[in-house]
């Protein structure tokens, strides 16, 4: 049975952390969101927000972004190879927009799926 937990061990926390996804220089785009990605070393894929205040002035929408995403890469992170993402907003999107964001999200992570047929 798979652990869908979302613990401090799934998260970029650190400074640091963020550089080293943002040196390796992989990204993918989309309307909505942009992704920079990284193989990591560690035995779980982790996960870096960012939802400026440039996108949003409340506090409240940009809270409600985030939930989204982390509420999505929890349910799929048994899915993905060992990476660390960090998701970046670009433009606001609210709870109509939620079927639209969960779509651009999969397309956008299609890289990390593992392939079925690998094991």
């Amino acid at each position: 049975m798979q652990n869908y937990k979302f613990a401090p061990t799934h998260r970029l926390l650190k400074a640091d952390e963020f550089s080293s996804v943002f040196l390796f220089r992989k990204v993918r785009f989309g309307t909505y969101l942009k992704i920079y990605y990284k193989p990591s070393d560690k035995s779980n894929s982790r996960l870096g927000l960012i939802v400026s205040k440039k996108v949003h002035k409340r506090a409240n929408k940009r809270n409600y972004m985030k939930r989204v995403l982390r509420e999505f890469f929890r349910l799929n992170q048994a899915f993905w190879n060992n990476y660390d993402i960090v998701v970046r907003v670009h433009k606001c999107f609210g709870q109509t927009d939620f079927t639209l964001i969960n779509s651009e999200l999969a397309q956008l992570t299609k890289k990390f799926i593992k392939q079925s047929n690998a094991k």
